[in-house]
């Protein structure tokens, strides 16, 4: 009985042991890689519901959009790999200058426990509404815009956001360059400025020096704009000088 005691016991115990010696050391090895792995391989697969709630925050905190109505569709998610198990945070990167409208991609930086461990890809249509400004009335070419002649909607502008017009006194004293239908929205290069002094006109050549003050007739040679330099033609002495424009009928000769 002792005998068969001793025995078992080392069954139970003491074999453990001897084949722990005895076992290859390349197999020790693989097992306990085996073990390992099994403790990093954990993984979790992002949900497309953190990615929609990081790109919507995303959207909002954009510069160009905050004035905005933005509606987000199309929502899609590329290259959701498995990440190991962890908390995970999700940074949107825009991969180019282009507006954030119609149809956008960003990069999403998925980290685990702070280590990046996947770049995804998010793409949205984005349909963007802002109160941008339209003519009230049909617009002639060569026009000078009036504010009575403009009025302010709210627009789906996502075709048109770098040309869109969000404030009226910004068109206000401005000239058509072209012809502009009622309802339409009013674009920065439908309009450029209207020359004070057009070449041709008559004006007053105004030189001042401390209490000297001349006037001296001239002809514009050039076409010019307030505070904009042109040349112009001494009437008296046919010599040609450079002036300031002042108004349509004043240019000033700086000393």
């Amino acid at each position: 009985m002792t005998g068969k005691i001793g025995i078992r016991k080392i069954g139970l115990v003491g074999l453990i042991v001897l084949m722990g010696v005895m076992m290859p050391a390349g197999m020790n090895g693989l097992w306990a890689s085996d073990t390992g792995d099994q403790g990093r391989g954990a993984l979790q697969t992002v949900p497309l519901e953190m990615f929609q709630q990081a790109f919507d925050g995303f959207v909002s905190r954009q510069p160009d959009l905050m004035s905005s109505e933005v509606v987000i569709t199309r929502f899609k998610v590329a290259r959701n790999n498995p990440v190991p198990a962890g908390d995970v945070d999700i940074q949107l990167v825009r991969t180019s200058n282009r507006p954030l409208s119609r149809h956008v991609r960003v990069k999403a930086v998925v980290s685990v426990d702070g280590i990046p461990e996947n770049n995804a890809e998010v793409s949205a249509w984005l349909d963007v509404f802002e109160t941008v400004v339209c003519a009230a009335r049909d617009l002639s070419q060569g026009h000078i815009i009036k504010e009575r002649d403009l009025v302010e909607e709210r627009r789906n502008i996502s075709r048109d956001m770098d040309d869109a017009v969000t404030e009226t006194g910004r068109l206000v004293g401005l000239m058509a360059k072209r012809s502009i239908r009622k309802g339409d929205m009013v674009k920065h290069w439908m309009v450029e400025k209207k020359p004070v002094v057009k070449r041709g006109d008559q004006v007053m050549i105004l030189v001042e020096s401390g209490l000297l003050r001349v006037s001296i007739p001239g002809t514009a040679l050039d076409d010019g704009f307030a505070g904009e330099t042109v040349s112009v033609e001494n009437s008296m002495s046919s010599k040609k000088i450079f002036a300031r424009v002042v108004d349509e009928a004043t240019v000033r000769v700086d000393i």
